[in-house]
């Protein structure tokens, strides 16, 4: 049975994705594609909405684990937040994005504080890790605001709308979180 949905206060709810969601999933991704665009993969292959739905339908076929969330206020879709586990359930890695006027609440950072709880005490992890762009300031400052070790530079890590561009790669060990 998956940990979630979770309770992060002020009204706001992670979730796993539904069916349903497609609407307000697309609308965001659509409305955000130039700002999410420059530092998220995913955003250039989804172009249509039966693209999204694609992936909305293998993010929601059985227990896709925890690799698939929403933040929702209400029906109000703020952004996306997932864990993504390793093949080994040795470690895992969360992703997020949220839409430019969620920015700067804090959503972000209790929602992986929530992945974070799971993935140690629930799911049994060792390890977790965090990657950022390296010149993207906000997304950095989750994993720093979290206590994450800053551990380098992965080269070209990833590719966004201007082409590849260097990851801050950050861990953070089970030991180090919560006594």
């Amino acid at each position: 049975m998956s940990p979630l949905p979770v309770d992060l206060g002020e009204g706001i709810v992670l979730r796993r994705y539904e069916m349903r969601d497609l609407d307000a999933l697309w609308g965001a991704i659509d409305e955000e594609r130039s700002r999410l665009g420059e530092w998220m993969p995913f955003v250039e292959g989804v172009r249509t909405i039966e693209d999204e739905r694609a992936w909305l339908e293998s993010m929601t076929a059985g227990e896709a684990g925890l690799g698939g969330g929403g933040l929702w206020n209400g029906s109000e879709f703020l952004g996306g937040v997932g864990l993504m586990l390793g093949p080994f359930g040795i470690a895992g890695e969360i992703g997020y994005w949220i839409r430019a006027k969620h920015e700067g609440r804090g959503h972000i950072t209790r929602a992986c504080r929530a992945l974070i709880d799971i993935g140690f005490e629930e799911v049994g992890l060792h390890r977790i890790e965090i990657r950022a762009g390296l010149e993207n300031a906000r997304s950095r400052a989750v994993p720093e605001r979290l206590g994450f070790t800053y551990e380098g530079i992965e080269r070209e890590g990833s590719r966004g709308s201007r082409g590849f561009y260097d990851l801050a790669v950050y861990s953070l060990l089970d030991r180090e979180w919560r006594p």
